[in-house]
């Protein structure tokens, strides 16, 4: 009888290691990372435009699937009308002809405008929608950088500073 007891206060102590149980504490939903196309093909693209002066995604709806280079024309087109009303900007100059993604790594964008000039938000507007046009094609940017090359320069390899 002594030796039951014995054993049963052994296994309170060693039980009550004093940490006092609390209640679950909500902390929002969990983070996910989300294939801007979702599950149809082609049904949206995720373009980085300034928002009262911060860095902001933006979820445009397109009719096909986008490479790289063409998510990036469009994020060089500028907000679209409705966008622009909402208050969406772009640091990035209003420039035309042809955008070129290597993907040796680190993945160099070659751009048809000076980039040494660019602000760090507009590099971020470039470097941020172009991983997230990769990821969306399921492709992934291993040394998480990539490098953006002008008319006039070789930026040394970027990475997206959204947040």
């Amino acid at each position: 009888m002594v030796k039951k007891v014995l054993v049963l206060a052994v296994l309170l102590l060693v039980s009550a290691c004093g940490v006092k149980p609390t209640p679950v504490i909500g902390a929002g939903p969990a983070p996910t990372l989300r294939n801007p196309e979702g599950d149809a093909p082609g049904t949206e693209v995720t373009l980085y435009f300034v928002l009262d002066g911060r860095l902001t995604p933006v979820a445009r709806p397109v009719t096909s699937s986008m490479g790289v280079n063409t998510t990036l024309s469009l994020l060089l087109g500028g907000p679209s009308r409705a966008e622009a009303a909402d208050g969406y900007t772009t640091m990035l100059p209003a420039a035309g002809g042809e955008i070129a993604l290597s993907p040796d790594p680190p993945p160099t964008i070659t751009l048809p405008f000076p980039v040494q000039q660019l602000t760090p938000i507009a590099v971020n507007q470039l470097v941020c929608t172009t991983f997230a046009a990769l990821a969306a094609q399921s492709r992934y940017v291993i040394e998480n950088a990539v490098v953006l090359a002008g008319t006039d320069t070789k930026l040394p390899p970027q990475t997206c500073q959204a947040f």
